[in-house]
């Protein structure tokens, strides 16, 4: 069964590898980085920040990007063109394969956003001629982020065909990426069942801002160990958690 697993995951990471949605994103990425790093209009200090700011925002956008537009079609299009079918009678568990789909799309995701992350320290190096272990942590979260995000495309690929997969999927990222700003605002000003509605939807939804020390790393903040510890829990139990239910979901499914 390893032997299978480790057989599909590699499966799955060389089709996603081939996809041209990883390589355009990637080098839109790495070409706007640098831009950012080598093209000064300020002085050192702003410069820094720009390549802080820009490397964070273009490797979780890219990484994000991409983990969807590779998850969300990839269950529908082996059932579809029936390549699920000799794996599955093997027989290979769903689950098994379902997990093996995920991780081999998320392991070509990270072999680009790793390229990304290079590029951002070596820019970093370049400037200051050192390199944070705030810089790795928040590039660290955002391998996270992304693998939750990776997660939550599997579970709703499930239920629903890819471009509603992924159209869900970036519509939950962003509820995902305001709630803390502008759901918890507008539970405070309802009563009732509303607030009781709102204050659900806003504990189920994915709190994808916790995953984000860019601010702390462009003004070089310090963020608490025991906060490092609690997100990361988090991001691991929730990831896990969509996995399962997918997992739960795909296993009712005819095929």
């Amino acid at each position: 069964m390893p032997r299978a697993f480790f057989a599909l995951v590699k499966l799955s990471f060389l089709e996603a590898v081939r996809r041209q949605i990883l390589h355009v994103m990637v080098l839109l990425s790495l070409v706007v980085m640098t831009i950012a790093g080598t093209v000064s209009f300020f002085d050192l200090g702003v410069q820094v920040k720009i390549v802080k700011d820009t490397g964070m925002v273009m490797l979780l956008l890219a990484g994000s990007l991409s983990v969807v537009f590779l998850l969300s079609g990839a269950l529908f299009h082996d059932i579809e063109q029936r390549t699920i079918y000799p794996v599955l009678a093997r027989p290979i568990p769903r689950g098994l394969y379902l997990v093996a789909r995920y991780t081999g799309a998320l392991a070509a995701v990270y072999a680009g956003m790793t390229l990304m992350a290079t590029t951002l320290i070596a820019l970093l190096w370049v400037h200051l001629h050192y390199v944070s272990g705030l810089a790795v942590v928040a590039i660290a979260f955002t391998y996270l982020e992304v693998a939750l995000v990776g997660a939550l495309t599997v579970l709703l690929s499930t239920f629903f065909a890819p471009a509603m997969t992924a159209t869900l999927t970036l519509f939950l990222y962003l509820l995902g990426s305001l709630k803390m700003g502008y759901l918890h605002h507008l539970a405070e000003r309802n009563v009732g069942f509303a607030r009781w509605v709102i204050t659900t939807t806003s504990a189920a939804l994915p709190n994808m801002e916790a995953f984000r020390f860019k601010d702390a790393l462009v003004h070089d903040l310090t963020v608490p160990v025991s906060y490092l510890l609690l997100v990361g829990v988090y991001g691991i139990c929730y990831s896990a958690a969509c996995v399962a239910l997918s997992i739960w979901s795909f296993g009712r499914r005819e095929v």
